[in-house]
């Protein structure tokens, strides 16, 4: 388990912030809140978190976790709220080019005739190389020249993560990147979130998997009805908190 720095004291909770650097490399969301007609899919959502931390986004389906990861990416278009990188607000237009998402259904964002095309699309500077490491990393190397759509589900969303991976973007969204996964391969996908925490990238996972969570998450940010129920940083406390959540579910 991780040792994230503790919180700031806010309105809203401030993950490991530095003093001397207050709005250093920080994503801050204030108030972010999604209606669809008169439905409230989001009920202002207010939190910020510093580079170099993982998140976990957890609640039950319908809490709204995949909408908010959405009007973090800049994807969806009902949106209202402020969401600030560095001290600087980013508009929906401005996020999507800073962030990336993995969804949980990988078929909509896998569009090349090769993996390792799929893969080198997503980089701003194609690097050949850097796309071999990563789909070896992954365990995808075998299926480099193989197309996309021809794999097996976890097959394919090892794909999106190393996409994913290779878009050198500040802020990741994964949406149940475990999802059809073995224990093998989702201990790689621990791996890869570790590694992009001590790469200083802000990663946000949306995921029910206990053992993804201890194994890489700083945080936690549970969802329910649009609403936060609760954040903290997993440490110690954080950490037999969450245990006994997953008792209590089972």
């Amino acid at each position: 388990m991780n040792s994230p720095a503790p919180p700031c004291t806010q309105d809203h909770i401030c993950w490991g912030a530095h003093a001397s650097h207050p709005d250093r490399h920080r994503l801050e969301v204030d108030s972010l809140s999604v209606y669809y007609g008169s439905l409230l899919a989001l009920n202002g959502i207010s939190f910020s978190i510093t580079c170099g931390h993982t998140l976990a986004l957890m609640g039950p389906n319908g809490a709204g976790k995949s909408t908010l990861a959405r009007c973090l990416c800049g994807l969806e278009k009902h949106c209202r709220g402020i969401v600030s990188i560095a001290g600087k607000q980013y508009n929906r237009k401005r996020r999507l080019r800073y962030c990336y998402m993995v969804m949980q259904d990988v078929n909509h964002q896998l569009f090349t005739e090769s993996v390792n095309e799929e893969v080198l699309l997503s980089m701003k500077n194609p690097d050949a190389d850097q796309v071999s490491s990563t789909l070896k990393e992954l365990d995808l190397d075998a299926f480099s020249e193989r197309h996309p759509m021809s794999l097996s589900g976890g097959q394919k969303q090892r794909v999106a993560i190393a996409s994913a991976l290779a878009s050198d973007r500040e802020i990741l969204v994964f949406d149940e990147p475990t999802s059809g996964l073995d224990l093998l391969h989702m201990s790689e996908v621990a791996k890869q979130l570790e590694t992009l925490r001590r790469m200083q990238k802000t990663s946000i996972v949306i995921t029910h998997d206990y053992e993804l969570i201890v194994s890489c998450c700083t945080h936690i940010l549970h969802l329910e009805h649009g609403e936060v129920q609760a954040q903290y940083p997993l440490d110690e406390a954080g950490a037999d908190r969450l245990k006994k959540f997953f008792i209590e579910m089972e």
